[in-house]
């Protein structure tokens, strides 16, 4: 009233005041706890009367009619757009014959209540096995029962102290309710020992959680170890403790080693990854899993686990800080170097006149700095400008000239095969590999590679159209939604970061727990499903369940307002604080029971807020762990659980960096391009080999006529039925069975008129008498096969004698040319190849220097000897 400036206060106060929209505007400028202190401040002593009032009703306001239809109207317009965007959306699959998960779980749920599905399932369903069933959704698990209803057996596998995916609908209070219903848990049925976990690590857990899981029986909670301390001969499962292992549990405790207030993040994220690497430095032992001997620690044996991404983020900064590696799970794949090279390659491919990509591929592939890429850019167009002739920009660079050749090879090929196409012809690979990181690297090509098939996929799914250009589309909306996941880089070499609730189901011979000082998530605003009955109904899982929500009005404000407090003292919140408390023992009872050898609990000074409330019943106040005692506050079966706790963890405000070593990684030899290789077998008819010996030829030595032919018949049948009788004769046969056999031949030849058969008993009874006269003879092969490598290819091929004589070998090959004498020299000439060759696969068969090769003509009843003069040495 007396002053302008309160007067403008005043106004803004009952405006902001008199609706609930205004008071969200007001979320990001002044709450409203902050207008009340200004009021009393700003308001003087002649209007303090006046001003009362209104800071009486600025105190009373969540009391008034209109600030509640205010957050009315939102809540009902949440869950009108809620059903309308349900609707749209089922319009969508509808009109194009698609369905999702939740579709199939819903008409699955619809079909089990059909009486003919029922009856034919009853008949041949006789096993249901349900797995890991407390991370089931309560639709799925009314699906299970009915399906166990209509299964002649069921057998269900879980652990309810595992239920940790409670914001995917999983409810442990319902899977409880479910086994209470069915009779319980038979004893039989209960896991009773641990095959993971060292003694200390296991006990602790029992003492830990024996205490937090007070609505389970605790036969259901503890378990014995197999890897005990001392040794079990009455046990032949047990699993000895090698001596060298330290204490299984271990408390890091980080001192600031310096004045004032403790560092804030990421101080403790760097103090446990220098304390990390010096752990991997000194000699720490490991026992392998189903392995008898131990090994050193590697930084693929340990995990650390947190309690959300973004520390997960701050912990592998932290270790590559320290020099290590970290294998971790993150997003921002298409803005890594290697991903930007690749996409700029298909870019490119795709649009030739991308300059921009072409600037980004000689930035990254062909290394240029900026400079001399920009005043090569500014060149061209100034060129472009006075009418020069001048090709595209950068056309002469070898990795713009080979993309624009691959342009042509595309055209009918998919988006992923143009990808390993660039991938392969470019060998981008070793381009890349030579820029550090090299695991990280290698995982992020193949997660691109994933994506581009990922694409082609949901195209096949939704029948549209696959393209290289509609790929770069649907990467950059991945990208614009935070979806392009990294590869984890996982490997003997890097430590693995990850969430808690990522951790489900694997194990490590060490795990760091880390977020323990993270205060309890009680909050009662968003979404809860709500059930009304105190039992459950098995034949009716998801009835009588309803969702509420809840806005909080004051946006991020959690105190010092009268609603929060008012639903601080409520039922409902002291149900949330409970429920959140048993979410939280079920988290850190999956993270506890990852470890195998060693289990760290990293500390500082400051309250472990987390793993005090648990071991002391929701009180955070009370410290749990003592960084000046070797003692643990737990104990087993009367004996106390020791712990190691290290005094020497002293560390200053800043780290140094240090680069992670990096291991060379193995390729192949740099591509040749295509070259000709020739074939494993030798083709003699093709081939020649004339550098590798000399040769001649010896006058030809006749030892009969030769046979008398009909001109009318095929003189290369004839021959070719000598050869083979020649073969098979044997001067030792009768004259009776020598002509029988030529009878014979000549049939099996179709050759049974024009030829007098004895001719060919006297050619061969000529033949075998020169061989008597001519060579000492000890013992004669007929058809031999020889098989030989000679400069790494193979010769394989039958020669049709070879004699053992008392002067050497003797190499005789048939020939069946019907020319006449003078031109047998020619004829000769043309099995040099194969003779150098079969003196080469004689000499190693039979390890001997002497060897005579001849031509024998089968026809002409003549022989020629053939000259053989070795270049190489065999």
């Amino acid at each position: 009233k007396n002053n302008e400036d309160e007067t403008k206060i005043t106004s803004a106060a009952i405006d902001t005041l008199k609706g609930f929209s205004n008071i969200l505007n007001l979320k990001n400028e002044l709450n409203w706890h902050e207008w009340v202190k200004i009021l009393k401040l700003k308001v003087g002593a002649k209007s303090r009367g006046d001003a009362e009032q209104l800071i009486a009703f600025a105190k009373d306001h969540d009391k008034h009619p209109a600030f509640q239809q205010d957050i009315q109207n939102f809540t009902f317009s949440i869950f009108d757009i809620a059903i309308e965007a349900i609707k749209e959306y089922d319009d969508y699959k509808k009109q194009r014959g698609l369905i999702d998960y939740i579709d199939m779980e819903i008409q699955v749920k619809r079909l089990l209540d059909d009486p003919k599905v029922k009856s034919i399932l009853s008949s041949e369903l006789d096993l249901l096995m349900v797995d890991e069933f407390q991370d089931t959704s309560p639709i799925q698990l009314e699906i299970f029962l009915k399906l166990s209803k209509i299964a002649k057996h069921s057998v269900w596998v879980g652990d309810p102290k595992q239920s940790i995916y409670g914001f995917r609908g999983a409810d442990p209070k319902l899977m409880l309710e479910i086994i209470n219903a069915s009779g319980g848990v038979k004893p039989e049925d209960i896991q009773e020992f641990s095959w993971r976990s060292r003694e200390d690590i296991v006990n602790m857990s029992n003492a830990l959680f024996s205490k937090a899981f007070s609505d389970i029986p605790n036969e259901q909670i503890v378990l014995n170890p197999k890897r005990t301390k001392l040794d079990n001969p009455n046990d032949p499962n047990f699993i000895a403790e090698p001596l060298e292992m330290n204490d299984a549990i271990i408390q890091w405790h980080f001192h600031y080693d310096g004045e004032g207030r403790m560092p804030a993040r990421p101080w403790m994220e760097n103090c446990i990854a220098h304390t990390l690497t010096r752990m991997l430095e000194r000699e720490t032992y490991i026992l392998p899993k189903e392995e008898n001997t131990k090994r050193r620690l590697q930084a693929g044996d340990i995990a650390i686990l947190c309690r959300s991404n973004a520390e997960c983020l701050q912990i592998a900064e932290a270790l590559h800080r320290a020099g290590l590696k970290a294998a971790i799970s993150r997003n921002g794949l298409l803005s890594t170097a290697e991903s930007k090279l690749i996409l700029a390659c298909l870019k490119f491919i795709l649009n030739p006149s991308d300059s921009l990509s072409v600037a980004e591929i000689l930035l990254l592939a062909a290394r240029m700095n900026i400079e001399t890429i920009i005043e090569s850019r500014l060149d061209f167009l100034e060129k472009l400008s006075n009418n020069i002739n001048t090709s595209a920009w950068a056309s002469e660079n070898p990795i713009i000239e080979q993309l624009n050749n691959l342009r042509s090879q595309v055209v009918e090929l998919s988006s992923a095969e143009i990808l390993d196409l660039v991938l392969e012809e470019l060998d981008l690979r070793r381009t890349i590999s030579s820029w550090g990181k090299v695991q990280q690297r290698m995982d992020n090509i193949d997660e691109l590679r994933k994506l581009a098939l990922k694409y082609e996929e949901a195209c096949n799914r939704l029948h549209t159209a696959a393209s290289l250009g509609g790929m770069l589309l649907w990467l950059n909306e991945l990208e614009k939604g935070k979806q392009d996941m990294q590869g984890s880089g996982e490997g003997t070499d890097a430590v693995n970061v990850m969430t808690y609730h990522k951790s489900k189901g694997l194990e490590w011979p060490v795990v760091i727990c880390h977020s323990l000082e993270g205060g309890l998530r009680d909050n009662v605003w968003g979404i809860n499903i709500e059930s009304e009955p105190q039992t459950i109904d098995l034949d009716s899982i998801l009835g009588n369940r309803w969702l509420r929500y809840w806005i909080n009005p004051y946006a991020d404000q959690q105190h010092n307002t009268p609603l929060i407090e008012r639903i601080n003292e409520s039922e409902i919140k002291k149900r949330a604080t409970q429920q959140a408390l048993q979410e939280d023992a079920r988290l850190l009872y999956v993270g506890i029971t990852r470890a195998r050898d060693y289990l760290i609990f990293p500390t500082r000074n400051k309250p472990t807020k987390w793993l005090n409330r648990i071991w002391h019943d929701g009180d955070e106040s009370i410290p749990t762990l003592d960084h000046t005692s070797f003692e643990s506050p737990w104990e087993w079966n009367g004996m106390d659980i020791i712990k190691d706790t290290p005094g020497d963890l002293i560390f200053p405000r800043d780290f140094p960096y240090s680069e992670p070593l990096e291991e060379n990684i193995a390729y192949f030899n740099e591509r040749a391009g295509k070259n000709y290789f020739p074939p494993l077998r030798i083709d003699i008819n093709h081939e020649t080999f004339d550098t590798e010996y000399l040769a001649n030829t010896a006058n030809a030595i006749r030892y009969d006529q030769g046979i008398l032919i009909d001109d009318e018949v095929n003189q290369y049948i004839i021959a070719k039925m000598l050869k083979a009788f020649l073969i098979a004769d044997n001067l030792n046969y009768s004259t009776d069975a020598r002509l029988e056999m030529a009878e014979a031949f000549a049939e099996r030849y179709g050759v049974t008129e024009g030829i007098d058969y004895q001719e060919l008993t006297r050619i061969s009874t000529s033949f075998y008498s020169f061989l008597k006269n001519n060579f000492s003879i000890k013992r004669m092969y007929r058809k031999y096969l020889v098989r030989v490598y000679f400069k790494d290819r193979l010769f394989e091929k039958i020669i049709d004698f070879v004699l053992e004589t008392d002067d050497g070998l003797v190499i005789i090959q048939n020939s069946g040319f019907s020319g006449e004498e003078k031109s047998w020299t020619k004829k000769s000439k043309e099995l040099f190849d194969f003779l150098f060759l079969a003196e080469v696969a004689i000499l190693k068969t039979f390890e001997q220097q002497n060897i005579k090769s001849y031509v024998h003509f089968v026809l002409g009843a003549g022989i020629q000897q053939v000259l053989i003069k070795l270049k190489v040495s065999v």
